[in-house]
């Protein structure tokens, strides 16, 4: 077992397996570390960071855990390397295998994340010591809700051929555990499903009154946690085996059966799509009316993440709100700000790199290349990729403007809408489409679908911290937050200097990215 766990190792050590964890595990010891050497939080530091730490994992864990099995899964379905694995070993071994380097993995980086947290609270002084026991405690939870994550992750990558699919659940999932964490009145729901058990399994609570902080306690986690935790891990072993059993060798997929239908003479007939006996000189040839990359993606996965998390985003924010109207009192634009702080900066980058990732891939895959290549120019090539990577990103954030008019209906909102939420969306779309320039150049330049994906949900909190510092126009992430007036709607914005700076990053991606293709030879499967 330890030979095939070496073997596993050396196949994914050259791609960039790791590079997504390590660096969202930078991010949240950054983030958890954050003013906390502020001499009011030394003497509470080691409870506040247990506080802050689930809501960080709930957020980028799941989409680490997403890359990081899709990149494992993806590794043999790409190479079609099912059928030679089952030949060299038992197909018992086979999953094993995967689950045991997928537990490794997870456990290195709780370990990781545990010790950073330590280094973190004694370098910037906190007073006393750590209580060891809950640090312990909170190791096994995450370990064992992270080692969950990836044996439902490594289900859906092995079913699904299309690692879009992957990623989609673990970003949707992602949001769920989110939005549970801000509805504590529902703890069976946030027990239910695996995402959610980060912010069930919480032991640490906070006593603050108008946004100051009196201190943290402890507290019981919600009852049933333990018990679902431990039923879901025992589920998926269960789950993943069968599964995993019950599959094709060929690209371990479900296959789909061939419909059949009824002819004329009662004979039953094969889908014209697939049935060779049908002379394709019989066959209609229909002219597609759409663009071409239209076409690629209109039966495609990424709508279900397009449906999904401005939902969750909303349902989070107006769920925010709903806890906290006496500090939000200004109905519209309070609404707002609870709205596009956690789409702007959580939900919209992740999504947009999805978009790019996939119109990218169907590329990556095969030998398209030099079928496209041959026929179609650099420049056409990169803006088509371009211009529908923005017309989703236009439609997504219209979609988004929508569920916050319905919340606000729902909410019971007397007053119009404002008139400025024109100006969010529009600012919102040229500031999107920086942010498609940027992530179809990433796209582009790395073939792993979820490697981009990953560094997208790391724009979003560079964005953040940027926006923090008030450096609003060095990253695209930061510039499209800025513009849509992220948790600020009273904000202010020179709209030459803003429509100078997201033109500055579309004609300088675009421009990169048609002078990689041509200065690079074309890789193919």
């Amino acid at each position: 077992m330890i030979y095939r766990l070496s073997l596993e190792l050396k196949k994914t050590r050259r791609r960039g397996i790791w590079l997504v964890p390590a660096v969202l595990l930078l991010v949240i010891t950054a983030w958890a570390g954050r003013n906390m050497d502020n001499e009011r939080y030394l003497d509470y530091g080691w409870l506040m960071t247990l506080f802050n730490v689930p809501l960080l994992n709930a957020i980028l864990i799941p989409t680490a855990i997403a890359v990081l099995a899709s990149r494992i899964i993806d590794l043999e379905h790409r190479g079609n390397t099912w059928k030679v694995l089952e030949t060299l070993q038992r197909k018992s071994d086979i999953y094993i295998t995967k689950v045991l380097y997928g537990f490794c993995a997870v456990l290195i980086l709780s370990v990781l994340e545990l010790a950073a947290f330590l280094v973190l609270g004694y370098a910037i002084g906190f007073k006393g010591n750590p209580d060891w026991w809950a640090y312990g405690l909170f190791f096994v939870q995450t370990f064992v809700i992270s080692f969950n994550l990836y044996l439902l992750q490594m289900i859906v990558s092995l079913i699904f051929f299309n690692q879009a699919v992957a990623l989609c659940t673990g970003l949707c999932g992602s949001m769920a555990g989110l939005f549970l964490m801000y509805v504590p009145q529902w703890p069976v729901l946030r027990c239910l499903i695996p995402w959610g058990h980060f912010g069930a399994s919480m032991f640490v609570g906070m006593d603050a009154e108008r946004n100051h902080i009196n201190g943290f306690y402890y507290m019981r986690p919600d009852s049933g946690c333990v018990f679902f935790i431990t039923g879901w891990l025992v589920l998926l072993l269960v789950g993943g085996w069968f599964v995993f059993q019950q599959m094709d060798t060929d690209g371990y997929h479900f296959q789909p059966r061939h419909r059949r239908r009824r002819g004329k003479l009662g004979a039953d007939i094969m889908d014209a799509a697939t049935d060779d006996s049908v002379s394709l000189s019989r066959r209609p040839v229909k002219i597609p009316r759409l663009p071409v990359e239209v076409i690629k993606i209109r039966r495609t996965p990424i709508w279900i993440a397009f449906l999904t998390l401005p939902l969750i985003s909303a349902l989070i924010g107006t769920a925010n709100y709903l806890n906290n109207l006496a500090l939000l009192k200004s109905t519209w634009y309070s609404l707002w700000t609870q709205h596009s702080l956690f789409f702007c900066y959580f939900f919209m980058p992740p999504l947009i790199g999805v978009y790019a990732s996939y119109l990218w891939r169907l590329e990556h895959n095969g030998s398209n290349w030099n079928m496209v290549l041959v026929n179609t120019p650099v420049w056409r090539l990169v803006f088509g990729k371009l211009a529908v990577c923005s017309a989703v990103t236009f439609l997504t954030l219209g979609w988004q403007c929508i569920l916050y008019v319905l919340c606000g209906l729902y909410v019971g909102f007397s007053e119009p809408v404002p008139f400025a939420l024109i100006e969010w969306f529009v600012c919102g779309v040229i500031g999107g489409t920086a942010v498609c320039a940027m992530q179809c150049f990433l796209s582009l330049i790395i073939r792993s679908f979820a490697i981009p994906v990953g560094l997208a949900l790391l724009g979003g909190f560079a964005g953040l911290a940027a926006t923090a510092a008030g450096h609003y126009y060095i990253l695209p992430y930061s510039l499209m937050s800025r513009g849509m007036r992220a948790n600020n709607p009273n904000l202010s914005v020179n709209l030459s200097v803003y429509i100078c700076y997201a033109v500055f990053f579309i004609v300088l991606f675009y421009i990169l990215s048609v002078w990689y293709i041509k200065s690079h030879d074309v890789r193919t499967q």
